[in-house]
């Protein structure tokens, strides 16, 4: 078994999480880490919350701090992310092991809300930018993340917050006094609709919200994306079940809509 671990969590059936995780496998066989994917979460974790597929996702992130008991270090990435082939070895980059890593996209875009639900949480007041996103966090055994949950925290920021894990995290590292250091943004890369394919260059590509097309559209543009990347070609069953995945989401669209006529 290897000391580095690189996991995701991938519920439904959305066709581009097949793609997204050959990236996850090809990477981890690259760096040497082992790779985990968790496609089966407890459901209502917590007494607070309406289980969906989508929540229990979150709830179950928040739970990844106990793999810590088998692994020296642990690259977490969201579903929504591709890893290019030419992609650095982010355990070699950030070899610090008693620092938290992620990319804070609070110097980047305003999350003066979140920071402050953060700040009357902890009874104090925020004066710095630092809101890190959650879709990718390497984090180590040295450090205390995650290994404990406070529940009356976590209902707190589900209520609060509509990015409720990513701000619970947010305030957990700040409650605990970690030390934090922001990834680069190649190995957090987020963007708009006028990319102009500057996302192929970075390490990881992350689709998150509408980032580079229309949310209802990223399953499409995330496995366009990978075949660019990795010269691979869909084979005629692939194209027959990626069809029949949009025609299937369409039909509950359209159901769903009906229930307000």
């Amino acid at each position: 078994m290897n000391t580095n671990l690189i996991v995701t969590i991938m519920t439904g059936e959305d066709p581009s999480f097949y793609y997204a995780k050959k990236s996850f496998k090809d990477y981890a066989k690259k760096v040497n880490a082992d790779f985990l994917c968790i496609d089966k979460v407890p459901k209502d974790l917590y007494p607070f919350y309406k289980s969906t597929n989508f929540l229990d996702a979150l709830f179950a992130k928040l739970n990844l701090g106990k793999l810590l008991l088998k692994y020296e270090r642990i690259l977490y990435l969201d579903g929504d992310i591709l890893i290019t082939p030419h992609a650095k070895n982010i355990f070699n980059v950030y070899k610090d092991s008693n620092k938290l890593y992620m990319f804070n996209e609070g110097l980047l875009s305003d999350r003066k809300k979140e920071l402050n639900i953060i700040s009357n949480r902890l009874n104090k007041p925020i004066k710095d930018r630092n809101y890190f996103n959650a879709g990718v966090i390497l984090f180590s055994k040295n450090i205390n993340f995650l290994q404990k949950i406070r529940i009356q925290d976590l209902e707190y920021f589900f209520k609060e917050s509509p990015w409720f894990d990513q701000t619970y995290i947010n305030f957990k590292y700040r409650l605990n006094n970690l030390k934090i250091k922001s990834l680069d943004y190649s190995f957090n890369r987020m963007g708009g609709y006028q990319d102009n394919n500057k996302r192929f260059s970075a390490s990881f590509i992350h689709y998150a919200g509408n980032a580079y097309c229309n949310k209802k559209q990223r399953p499409i543009y995330m496995i366009n994306d990978y075949c660019h990347l990795y010269g691979y070609s869909l084979s005629f069953k692939e194209k027959i079940i990626f069809s029949f995945y949009f025609f299937k989401m369409r039909l509950i669209r359209i159901k769903n809509k009906l229930k307000f006529i």
